[in-house]
């Protein structure tokens, strides 16, 4: 499973570096074109039986809410924020429902659609910030530093777990070191980027971007663990779904862009 994982991982990171230096337009072409086929993954791993046209449904769904959400940062007055509360709700109910109400495919669908749409969402918006490619490069470095430490730390001296009843491979001690390389990365990435914010912002990203990181992992494993399912696909050898790698991403995007909107208020 290691050589797989290093395989897709040396054929991904030069595409997503060739990704992030690509145009504006061209970006969030290929991200909503990505973030669509990971909402098409979560609709097929939640109901299978749901149907084609249920799938192809959640792809435009997806798509079109990421697009709208990226656009309406430029409306004066838009609510942006609060369009994080139906998502809250939609994944409330699966997430402490689901089993009993039998995996409803209209709950999950929904779910699946705010789920990707909203928070992917804002790696859009990151990038239309002053400096939103550094910023994007930035997200990506703490992520990973975050993952990796995690990993690395969990593998040599992981004992105590984490969350046994969502992901029973995480461990405490995996958890202390992933916090540790993603404040490290939070706080030497910006000088390597040349990017940066006026205090409290370098505490802050370092404190709140690993946890995000964390917590975004953990909340789709808790989905899959509803779903009964242990990758939404089998798309990517060693890694599982699209999805699957973008997890951790999907909640740090949100939470960068958030602290940053309010440091630049």
């Amino acid at each position: 499973m290691l050589a797989q994982r290093l395989a897709v991982a040396a054929v991904g990171l030069p595409l997503l570096a060739l990704l992030l230096l690509a145009p504006e337009r061209a970006f969030a072409t290929i991200v909503t074109l990505l973030l669509a086929f990971a909402a098409f993954e979560f609709v097929r791993a939640a109901a299978p039986g749901g149907g084609v046209a249920a799938s192809i449904a959640a792809i435009a769904a997806a798509a079109a809410t990421a697009l709208l959400l990226a656009l309406a940062r430029g409306v004066e007055g838009f609510p942006l924020a609060a369009l994080l509360l139906p998502l809250a709700a939609s994944l409330t109910l699966v997430l402490w429902r689901g089993g009993r109400l039998g995996r409803p495919a209209p709950a999950w669908w929904v779910t699946g659609v705010l789920y990707v749409g909203v928070l992917g969402a804002h790696l859009l918006l990151l990038r239309d910030l002053d400096d939103g490619q550094r910023w994007l490069l930035f997200l990506l470095a703490v992520t990973f530093a975050t993952d990796s430490g995690a990993y690395a730390i969990g593998r040599l001296i992981g004992r105590h777990r984490l969350a046994p009843a969502i992901s029973p491979g995480k461990t405490w001690e995996g958890a202390s070191g992933g916090l540790a390389a993603g404040a490290a990365a939070a706080m030497i990435a910006p000088l390597l980027l040349d990017v940066g914010t006026d205090a409290p912002g370098p505490v802050l990203l370092a404190l709140a971007l690993p946890v995000a990181a964390m917590l975004g992992d953990l909340l789709e494993s808790g989905l899959k663990r509803r779903m009964g399912v242990k990758d939404v696909s089998k798309l990517l050898p060693g890694h599982g779904g699209l999805l699957d790698r973008l997890d951790s991403l999907l909640l740090v995007g949100p939470c960068l862009y958030w602290i940053l909107r309010w440091l630049q208020t």
